[in-house]
């Protein structure tokens, strides 16, 4: 019965979106915490044209709730187009971050080479960012900044992929321990995990155990979504076992990049309100973000080119009844 419900709700939403159009734009921001630029993707539904925002969104348009994005490592938000899309197009404003120092929307001069190593940063980054998007919402005394109505950015569900999958994580509840990663990464438990590879030749004094360790936890985001989540052997057992939301783990069994039972799979059995969604296909790690046609590799493993037989769009389109059931949960 609340499959049903579920599934009804769903076809409501559509059908109410049905003369609205999916727009996408890119917002910039300033960090005031770090002074760096904050680059926003925003997908949403598009309203008729309006004269108080930046933004203007459909009258259909979801307002209680909203969805925040996490991109992978040295990635972009747009990477992740396909859950965007497709959760703008059932009225929820989706918010992407793209992380300062890794990605690439800011231009490869922003780059920096051990940014990726520095994954606790990506936490206060978003609540950084959510704070600048609940400053410049519409008022009855002054025009709107960005949005053309009211969003409830206290009820978000966070979705990332890899390291923005750990990210999101960190954000409910997750806690690192960088010393705890190093001893995992000298043992044979390592085999075949191409994320140790990042910190190889990182100075020692690059990583402060003091900030990494830190508690991110941002009481707004209610519902967590980690595609193929990294830097499982950095997060201690103790912290994901005090984790008291809803979590989605959605991991590729065989893959090639973090080898499941260390990332994905310790996450899903370790956080107690998390349900797993595993791919027993020859699905590869990069799979979770758009079809893509460039030549880039992240460690030697293509970021574009799936193994013989796989279909990436396929299995997006098989994530999506798995996404929204949870997503609509509780709702």
């Amino acid at each position: 019965m609340k499959k049903l419900i579920i599934l009804l709700s769903m076809c409501l939403a559509t059908a109410a979106l049905a003369n609205s159009k999916v727009a996408y734009k890119e917002v910039d921001f300033i960090n005031p915490n770090t002074q760096q630029p904050i680059k926003l993707s925003i997908w949403y539904p598009e309203g008729k044209p309006c004269d108080n925002a930046k933004l203007c969104l459909s009258e259909s348009a979801r307002l209680d709730q909203a969805m925040l994005l996490s991109h992978g490592a040295m990635g972009s938000a747009r990477e992740l187009n396909w859950v965007g899309y497709a959760t703008a197009s059932q009225g929820f404003i989706t918010v992407g971050i793209n992380h300062f120092g890794e990605s690439w929307a800011y231009g490869k001069d922003s780059i920096q080479p051990h940014a990726a190593t520095k994954i606790w940063r990506r936490a206060s980054e978003i609540s950084a960012a959510i704070d600048l998007l609940q400053r410049n919402q519409a008022s009855s005394q002054e025009p709107a900044h960005l949005f053309s109505h009211q969003v409830n950015w206290q009820q978000l569900t966070a979705i990332g992929f890899s390291s923005g999958g750990s990210t999101v994580i960190t954000l409910g509840g997750g806690k690192y321990n960088p010393e705890q990663a190093a001893t995992y990464c000298a043992s044979e438990r390592s085999k075949g995990d191409l994320g140790c590879r990042y910190a190889k030749n990182l100075p020692e004094h690059a990583i402060s155990i003091e900030e990494a360790s830190r508690d991110y936890r941002d009481e707004r985001i209610v519902k967590i979504v980690a595609l193929d989540p990294a830097a499982g052997p950095m997060t201690t057992t103790e912290s994901l076992l005090n984790m008291n939301i809803p979590v989605l783990i959605i991991g590729a069994k065989q893959n090639d990049f973090l080898p499941f039972a260390n990332h994905a799979g310790y996450y899903a059995s370790t956080i107690p309100n998390a349900s797993l969604y595993r791919l027993d296909n020859k699905a590869g790690h990069f799979v979770f973000i758009d079809s893509c046609q460039h030549e880039h590799k992240a460690m030697g493993i293509s970021l574009c080119k799936d193994k013989e037989g796989v279909d990436r769009e396929k299995i997006h389109q098989q994530l999506y009844p798995r996404l929204f059931q949870f997503i609509y949960s509780g709702t």
